[in-house]
This record gives structure tokens, C-alpha cells and sequence, in this order.
């Protein structure tokens, strides 16, 4: 009895000295590179597969106007991390019987569509292999408003070219994902964003999230900055942020703890889930792929691992998930200065997590190339 109380102590012993060591590392990371308490920051949240937190940090402040810091429960606008939103209302409405991935061209959604899109279908939209083009090319100087997904079809409908056959390679795509809001809303007969509430949000317990509209009044919001010279700008909104199912969502760090742990309880059959994600899959180089609104690689083990970028006017967020060493991480920030892509690189080095195929490479800049599609 005695020597297996000695081997538990000995056992918790070494677990607390590593936790401890760890928070050492990653506050002095996070001190490293934004020591500044009084300008706009990040929240940094690493957490297990049961929503553990194993560290959790806010450095900065959500508005300098306000002066309110940065804490677990500020919501950050995803931008692009709001794309697994997206293909989850998806596979709800799939799950429902209410439509198919496969079998129904988007002609049958959108039938003013011309040329080859017309025969891609919603699996093309959610895995970016539809070839569509990007609507941020087609904005005219003109538009002054913030766009709105209709308008983001507005924009395609005329044309009837495409980049690729549909189906046949990787083109990663804001436009297809607003095009996935309107088939949610077409086919739920619901505003998108009252459909994320109710059968997303709501079951989560994510009660502070939102599909942001204008005129929403969002909770302990974070305001997006831009670095101009030596001091940040108020840079919160572009053109467009009102955009809906390719960046709308806001959330914080323990909201999106939820969602990240228990998104599997919105569908009935877990094997259902995971055949539909490893099936509708588009591969981006011969050992990432892109499945759902999120990329999967593998680290240095050879665990998937799921992760995904933000990026918008004020914003960057970073996303991981590796399932089989129960670890993730959510990191948001209200600032779109360039801090962030070596923030990420030492961060991951600190929790030991490489991704084969980008060793030599910073993940923040490789994921940036991918959607502007300079890779």
C-alpha cells in the first residue's frame, strides 16, 4: 500500500511539474509577443477532447475605447473559421433527408446560374473543388455597402466560366460557401443565421455566439485593429464582413470550446459523420486535405490532425484539433498585424505538434497562400 502511494505521488508529481512547466512556456510566449496589455491582443485557449482546459490566457484589450480586456468569454469575429458552421448546417439538413450532396446540380438551387457551374453540386461547394469564381474579383468600385450572400450570387450568376471542370481539383472558395448559406436557407426555410442558432448554437449551450447581421448587438465583442505605423487603427469592417456563410460567425474561446467538443451530438450516427467527411474530400497537396470547412494533415505520429485559419479586416484566428492525443487549440485575435505567423509557429514547437508536409514552412502564411490560391 505504501509503495503504490509512493508511485502516485510520484506520477502526480511529474503531471503538475509538466502542466507547470508548460504554463511557464506559454505565458512566456504570449509576453514575448504581446506584452501590451493596453492594445488590442489575443485569447488563447488549449483544451482535451472532453473540454478540459489545460491552459487558457487573454492578453490585450476587446476595444480601446471601452478598455475592456480580453477574456475566455469575448467574441471574435472566424472569419474563414466560421466555414465549419457552414458545412455542418449542411449535413444537418443532409442528415434530415432534406437534400443531397451527390445527386442535386445547383441549377436546381440557383437555376439563373450559367455555363458549367450549373452541373457542380453541394459536395463540390463544400470541399472547394466547383471551380466557381471568386466574388471578391467581380466587386466593382462602385459597391460602397456591405455585400450579402444574394448579393454574392448576384455577382456570379452572369458568368459562365469556372476555373476548372467541376469536381476536378482544389480551389479554395469564399463564394462557394455563401452560395451554402442560401441553400440552408432555401432548403430550411429559415434566415441562416436563426437555423445556426437553433440547431447549433442553442443545443451547444453556445449562448453568446451569432451569425453576425449589421444591425446585431453582439456581447463583450471584440473590435477588430489594424497596425498602422506604431499604432493601431480601428479597422473592424470591410466590404465584406456581412457575409454570412464564408466568415459570419462570432464566438469566443469557450464557446467554440463547446462546439469543438460535442459537435458530434448534432447528428445521429458518429460512422454516418465520418464516412461523409473522409468521402467528400479534396485533396490540397499530396498530404493535406480539405474536408467540411476544415484541412487535415497528419503530425509527426502519424494522428490527423484538423486545423483551420481566420482572416478578415482586424482579425486572425487560428484553429487545431488532434483527436487522437486529445489536444486543441483555439487562438483569437483582434489585431491583423503580422505577429501572428510566428506566434503560431512557436507555439505549435512548444506543444510539440508538427504537420507533415509543412515542417519547413509557418502554417499562418502557408494557410494565407492557400486561400488568396498561391500555392
Amino acid at each position: 500500500m505504501k509503495k503504490l502511494i509512493i508511485i502516485l505521488f510520484i506520477i502526480f508529481h511529474q503531471i503538475s511539474f509538466s502542466q507547470i512547466k508548460l504554463n511557464d512556456e506559454l505565458n512566456t510566449l504570449i509576453n514575448n509577443y504581446y506584452p501590451e496589455k493596453e492594445n488590442p491582443g489575443i485569447m488563447l485557449q488549449v483544451f482535451d477532447r472532453h473540454g478540459g482546459i489545460i491552459y487558457s490566457k487573454g492578453q490585450g484589450l476587446t476595444d480601446l475605447r471601452s478598455k475592456n480586456s480580453i477574456s475566455e468569454h469575448s467574441n471574435f469575429r472566424m472569419a474563414s473559421v466560421s466555414k465549419q458552421f457552414t458545412a455542418m448546417s449542411i449535413l444537418i439538413l443532409e442528415e434530415e433527408g432534406k437534400l443531397d450532396l451527390y445527386d442535386t446540380s445547383l441549377s436546381f438551387y440557383f437555376p439563373k446560374l450559367k455555363g458549367p457551374i450549373r452541373n457542380s453540386n453541394i459536395a463540390n461547394l463544400l470541399n472547394h473543388s466547383s471551380g466557381i469564381v471568386d466574388y471578391e474579383n467581380l466587386i466593382s468600385d462602385r459597391i460602397k455597402g456591405q455585400l450579402s450572400d444574394a448579393d454574392v450570387l448576384k455577382l456570379v450568376e452572369p458568368i459562365d466560366s469556372v476555373y476548372f471542370t467541376p469536381g476536378d481539383k482544389f480551389r479554395y472558395s469564399n463564394t462557394g460557401y455563401c452560395l451554402l448559406a442560401l441553400i440552408v436557407e432555401k432548403v430550411s426555410k429559415m434566415d441562416y443565421s436563426s437555423f445556426v442558432k437553433a440547431k447549433i448554437f442553442d443545443p451547444l449551450q453556445m449562448n453568446n455566439s451569432i451569425v453576425y447581421n449589421p444591425t446585431d448587438k453582439i456581447i463583450d465583442r471584440a473590435y477588430g485593429y489594424h497596425m498602422n505605423q506604431d499604432s493601431f487603427i480601428f479597422a473592424d469592417q470591410s466590404l465584406t464582413s456581412a457575409t454570412k456563410g464564408d466568415g459570419g460567425v462570432y464566438t469566443s474561446a469557450a464557446d467554440y470550446r463547446n462546439w469543438n467538443t460535442d459537435f458530434q451530438k448534432l447528428i445521429k450516427g458518429k460512422q454516418k459523420f465520418e464516412t461523409i467527411f473522409k468521402n467528400n474530400i479534396a485533396v490540397v497537396t499530396n498530404q493535406i486535405s480539405y474536408s467540411l470547412g476544415k484541412f487535415r494533415g497528419y503530425d509527426q505520429f502519424s494522428n490527423e490532425v484538423y486545423f483551420h485559419s481566420g482572416e478578415s479586416t482586424g482579425f486572425n484566428n487560428f484553429v487545431l484539433s488532434i483527436p487522437e492525443r486529445s489536444i486543441s487549440i483555439s487562438l483569437f485575435s483582434n489585431r491583423d498585424d503580422e505577429k501572428i505567423g510566428p506566434f503560431i509557429k512557436d507555439l505549435m514547437n512548444v506543444l510539440n505538434i508538427k504537420i507533415k508536409g509543412l515542417e519547413s514552412q509557418s502554417i499562418f502564411p502557408w494557410l494565407s497562400n492557400i486561400y488568396s490560391n498561391h500555392f
